[in-house]
């Protein structure tokens, strides 16, 4: 992969990067890849200085086109990059092209999976834009299905990428069964987004939308909020539990080291989370206690027996 390309994750996400830079050679390219073409996806469908249906058009250009861009997704592209200010995310979006050569030198295999874990991402960020800004009536998911549906497409089918990755690059790759250790590394990755869906819910409704399923109108009132709150909250301790078991079923040391933080930090920020936020409270993991929380890793991942660390975490 292009030097230059690991500068730019290392912009654009500081702690995916601690974790990504620890993987083994053999799937690292495919992951940090991913995560650039998702990122730059992301960044146009959060460019709110282009209308909502030409954002949507270019990414339903990008879904398409993937790994075969015509001249009107470039068009798209390069306007989306100039109306971005000036930082990582706008070179993001001018090194798509870059990315993308890169991602053409995975093996057939890799760039298989890496399709459709991205197709599925770029589903989900279309959802946010059809039903939040272009929805004429209440701006909510309006079930439990539809809130799986968009955990499952943003985060979990990414835990399935992981997963899937990892089984065509070991033949051990994990203790349990293929079908399985796929099962918990989707629930994994939902676990994780529904942690942000849940830190995030005060900051949403004060926009005008609601993540979590609304069928009435949209309340602040704590005795409304509450109940539905503490449901997906106990969701997201279950999808976390997967994730932790996910760390312990799979073999591979550093691949468990990567993996162990990230269920680490999310169960730290949902344990400070035992009632729903109020408006405009920061929920945050420190950079002192994420430090913290890598050298527990290492030990999870190093030492037989350290897995027990994650039933003393706090929840």
């Amino acid at each position: 992969m292009d030097p230059d390309l690991w500068q730019l994750l290392k912009g654009v996400s500081r702690s995916f990067y601690l974790s990504i830079r620890f993987l083994p050679g053999r799937i690292r390219p495919a992951i940090a890849l991913g995560y650039l073409l998702a990122r730059a996806s992301d960044t146009i469908a959060d460019a709110n200085s282009l209308a909502a249906g030409d954002r949507l058009k270019i990414l339903n250009q990008l879904r398409a086109q993937l790994f075969t861009m015509d001249v009107l997704l470039q068009r798209g592209l390069k306007e989306c990059a100039e109306r971005q200010p000036e930082g990582p995310e706008r070179q993001l979006l001018e090194q798509v092209e870059k990315i993308l050569v890169s991602a053409r030198e995975l093996s057939q295999k890799d760039q298989g999976l890496l399709l459709e874990v991205l197709e599925n991402i770029m589903r989900g960020q279309i959802l946010d834009i059809e039903r939040f800004e272009l929805a004429s009536s209440l701006r909510a998911l309006r079930s439990p299905e539809e809130l799986e549906e968009y955990i499952y497409l943003v985060a979990g089918s990414v835990g399935e990428f992981w997963t899937k990755l990892g089984l065509q690059a070991w033949t051990q790759y994990s203790q349990v069964d293929d079908e399985k250790i796929i099962v918990l590394g989707t629930e994994y990755g939902k676990g994780l987004q529904l942690v942000n869906i849940l830190r995030d819910y005060p900051q949403d409704l004060r926009l005008g939308r609601s993540y979590l399923p609304v069928t009435g109108a949209l309340s602040e009132d704590a005795k409304v909020v509450e109940p539905m709150f503490q449901e997906w909250r106990a969701v997201a301790q279950r999808y976390l539990e997967s994730g932790a078991q996910y760390v312990r079923t799979i073999r591979p040391i550093r691949v468990r080291f990567a993996c162990a933080l990230p269920v680490l930090i999310g169960i730290e920020t949902l344990g400070k989370m035992k009632v729903a936020p109020r408006l405009g409270e920061k929920i945050k993991v420190s950079r002192a206690r994420v430090y913290w929380l890598m050298l527990l890793s290492l030990l999870i991942a190093a030492v037989p027996g350290c897995d027990k660390i994650f039933m003393r975490a706090r929840v």
